[in-house]
């Protein structure tokens, strides 16, 4: 079950943070954003022309540029954030900024391409907005369930926060994670960018 639910994020971080920077400048409503991001990211997917390394650093290089770092990773610290030092704040968000790139654009090089489609759009004022989707894969006879939540943002139209496939949020899962081994290693946060980067090596 764990590893079905680990393929399923995989999947979706892939079609989160793809964002060209060849995209119009005008601001988009958040479906145009959701469905641009994923047509690209799909089509990247489905690229026979470039090897899995090139789909890779592709994905890398787009995720870094729509993931809220920062946000993301104080949330998934859950009641260890008091514990982050300034002398190490640095380190640790470069550590989930490499985890995420390196790691799940690695594995998700070999995914198919296919076609996304916006289902429903919710504001939720001031905690962002939620945009749900269908993505269809090629070679998959039942479409993926993925919600968004996207948060307006000061460099770009926006940037991801969270996903949800089949009920689960990524970030969520990823904070259940970090704080079970951070219960277990006395909060150190230094312990904590130890295990990620012998992850990512």
């Amino acid at each position: 079950m764990a590893k079905i639910i680990f393929t399923k994020v995989l999947i979706l971080i892939a079609l989160i943070f793809i964002q060209s920077n060849n995209l119009v400048a005008s601001p988009k409503n958040p479906s145009q954003w959701v469905e641009d991001i994923s047509d690209q990211t799909l089509t990247i997917l489905g690229n026979d022309k470039i090897s899995s390394d090139e789909k890779a650093e592709n994905l890398e290089k787009i995720f870094i540029e729509n993931l809220d770092i920062k946000r993301i990773s104080l949330f998934i610290l859950g009641p260890y954030r008091k514990n982050l030092k300034s002398t190490e704040s640095s380190k640790y968000f470069n550590a989930i900024k490499n985890f995420i790139s390196k790691v799940y654009a690695k594995r998700l090089s070999s995914y198919p391409s296919g076609n996304v489609k916006v289902t429903k759009v919710e504001e939720k004022g001031r905690r962002g907005i939620i945009v749900s989707s269908l993505v269809n894969f090629n070679d998959r006879p039942n479409p993926i369930s993925i919600d968004w939540w996207i948060l307006e943002s000061s460099v770009s139209d926006y940037k991801v926060f969270d996903i949800r496939i089949s009920g689960i949020w990524m970030a969520q899962e990823q904070r259940s994670t970090f704080t079970s081994f951070l219960s277990k290693n006395n909060g150190e946060i230094a312990n904590l960018i130890n295990k990620i980067e012998l992850q990512i090596k």
